[in-house]
């Protein structure tokens, strides 16, 4: 027994492929494969459901953990040694506050800090807001936008008055001209004077403190404008190749000026989506480096990825929870060297104790109890994972190749071109939200009109930039949920009118059984709005189902039953609804060939899978 091989599947035999299709075709029953199977990206690429050896690349694509391409993570230990950078973002108006909330942090598992401007942005305040923090040992990445420049002056300054050794000097300045015009608006000096600043900080850095990196990229902007994950990943390469020509400018190696650039990119609750584009940008990265002459051991990209604001939801703000422990995952997985996690409640500006402890805890348990870093690079060999990045890293670098043919980022940037690329993008985006097939837990789907919801107190929208050097419009933050967000605005402030909330009766006709799917999908459908439902058990036919309408002292009414029963009963029923008073009749389905006769009986509107709902709801809240 114990030379006994445990073979598993051994007595089944072989399946191919067109065993799998010919059960497809089956179970399709002659619906086209491509249209119900095959998803198509917001960057054209095709998503097939099934991946085989076949399909993915050679073996030996990926490369190997810490060497080119770096698809498998810029160092050769991955994580899997150290876990990856636990960093948190914090600013306020207060130092300190923001020193308290610091501490918190760095006691409780963060290792190093994004840090937005504190108070009234002076040496004292900064010395106040970092007042016990070791600068030698927890890094303080400034994140200070169109003030960058100040911030890094203020720190140095703050440095040398803790006497700090130039070598033990750590963290990330956080200049990005071109991020901060995408994001802002404006720059103070005109491009060409900021990239030259860019460069003479970064050499300074390169002699002065060499653990300090003064360059970073924030890509995040294009992705919260509604930008695909191929541009984000683009618009990285192009900012990084002028950060790249700019320091060399200054005098800078190539391979020092490397040294010199972090990179931030979004992470969203799509998980393989961004595995994908993480990997993607390190395989696009290296080409860069290499392409400019960089040695094997410079090709790497240091990459810290952010939850994505876009994905963050002012309604129900707990399902955000979810989001970013999906995003969190995706990150680690993928081989972020740093990550942050935004508190839940951050669309609506609050940044409490509870969200930053739970969004802290998201990464300490992933890391630590959950162990997700021990594997290096655990989507490598994976054929969906490695078809998807290589078929991203293409489309990324085709659309970074644009950028830079048509004058590169920034003329991309004051031209509109950036703008226009992103627009297009939400626009697709938008369409998909508005007939669910994007859905939204919780604001989408499954709305809940008494939930427990979080006082606005902000927003993540970014302040306009200061300075009259080079201006354009600034790409505007997206957020998913914030369409549907104003539907429940307009819906709540009629609830605080005289009439009440807007309300919607179910005209349910038949038993249970038969109408209970459509009257919970139009339930759903109106809730998403903030429209309320009034349901019952059902009718047993058209006059019933009028004096119902008018017991409820509703002005809509949405018809939910069986095509059988709209057959034998819809038209009358609209008819007897309109008697009855009812302002607009809805059909819960799509009538397909009897819509002409049913809108000729009164139905105003077809309520189904794949209708417009911010249209549709919108006109019935007065838009």
């Amino acid at each position: 027994m114990a030379n006994d091989e445990l073979t598993l599947g051994a007595d089944f035999p072989a399946a191919s492929r067109a065993d799998w299709l010919a059960l497809v075709d089956k179970v399709l029953d002659g619906a086209p494969f491509d249209r119900k199977l095959v998803t198509t990206t917001y960057d054209g690429l095709r998503l097939q459901p099934l991946y085989t050896r076949g399909d993915g690349p050679g073996p030996d694509a990926a490369g190997r953990p810490g060497a080119p391409p770096h698809l498998r993570g810029r160092t050769a230990a991955a994580n899997v040694v150290e876990g990856w950078d636990v960093r948190q973002y914090h600013a306020g108006t207060d130092p300190a506050a923001v020193n308290r909330a610091v501490l918190t942090d760095l006691e409780r598992g963060v290792t190093s800090i994004v840090l937005g401007p504190c108070g009234a942005a002076d040496l004292d305040a900064l010395d106040r807001a970092l007042e016990g923090v070791y600068l030698d040992v927890a890094p303080i990445c400034l994140d200070w936008g169109p003030d960058a420049a100040r911030g890094a002056d203020l720190l140095a300054a703050l440095w040398d008055r803790r006497g700090l050794p130039a070598a033990a000097a750590l963290g990330e300045l956080g200049l990005d001209p071109l991020g901060t015009l995408a994001r802002h608006g404006r720059l103070a000096g005109t491009v060409d004077d900021e990239l030259a600043d860019l460069g003479r900080r970064a050499a300074d850095c390169a002699r002065n403190r060499p653990a300090v990196v003064p360059v970073r990229v924030d890509a995040t902007v294009y992705g919260d404008a509604g930008g695909s994950d191929a541009f984000e990943v683009a618009a990285a390469l192009a900012t990084g190749v002028a950060y790249l020509r700019a320091m060399t400018d200054a005098g800078l190696g190539v391979d020092d000026a490397l040294a010199r650039i972090s990179f931030r990119l979004n992470a969203g609750a799509d998980q393989f989506a961004t595995m994908a584009k993480l990997r993607a940008a390190r395989r696009c990265w290296a080409r860069v480096a290499e392409a400019s002459g960089a040695g094997p051991d410079s090709t790497g990209m240091t990459l810290h990825a952010v939850t994505a604001k876009a994905m963050y939801s002012r309604r129900d703000p707990w399902v955000n929870l979810l989001r970013a422990t999906l995003a969190c995952f995706a990150a680690a997985a993928a081989g972020a060297d740093a990550i942050t996690v935004l508190p839940f409640g951050a669309a609506a500006g609050q940044w409490d104790e509870l969200g930053v402890r739970l969004a802290r805890n998201t990464q300490i348990i992933l890391a630590e109890e959950s162990g997700v870093h021990r594997v290096a690079d655990p989507g490598g060999g994976s054929w969906y994972v490695e078809t998807r990045s290589e078929e991203l890293a293409a489309e990324a670098w085709r659309r970074f190749q644009d950028l830079e043919g048509a004058g590169g980022m920034a003329a991309a940037l004051v031209s509109g071109r950036v703008g226009d690329e992103v627009d297009r993008a939400w626009d697709a985006r938008l369409a998909n939200l508005a007939r669910r097939r994007d859905a939204l837990t919780g604001v989408s789907e499954f709305p809940d009109l008494d939930e427990r919801g979080l006082d606005v107190v902000g927003s993540l929208d970014a302040t306009p930039g200061t300075g009259a050097g080079t201006s354009m419009a600034p790409l505007p933050l997206r957020r998913y949920a914030a369409p549907f967000e104003d539907l429940r605005d307009r819906a709540d402030r009629l609830a605080a009118g005289p009439e009440g909330r807007p309300t919607v009766f179910l005209a349910n006709l038949g038993p249970i059984a038969t109408h209970t799917a459509r009257a919970t999908f139009a339930k759903n459908f109106f809730e998403v709005g903030g429209i309320r439902t009034l349901g019952n058990d059902g009718f047993a036919g058209p006059d019933e189902a009028a004096a119902g309408f008018a017991a409820s002292g509703s002005t809509r009414a949405v018809i939910c039953s069986s095509d059988k029963v709209y057959g034998e009963l819809a038209e009358a029923t609209a008819r007897a609804l309109k008697a009855a008073g009812c302002a607009t009749v809805y059909l819960a389905g799509n009538p397909g060939d009897a819509r002409a006769a049913y809108q000729a009986a009164g139905i105003d509107e077809f309520v189904h899978v794949g209708s417009d709902l911010l249209d549709i709801l919108g006109r019935a809240l007065g838009a």
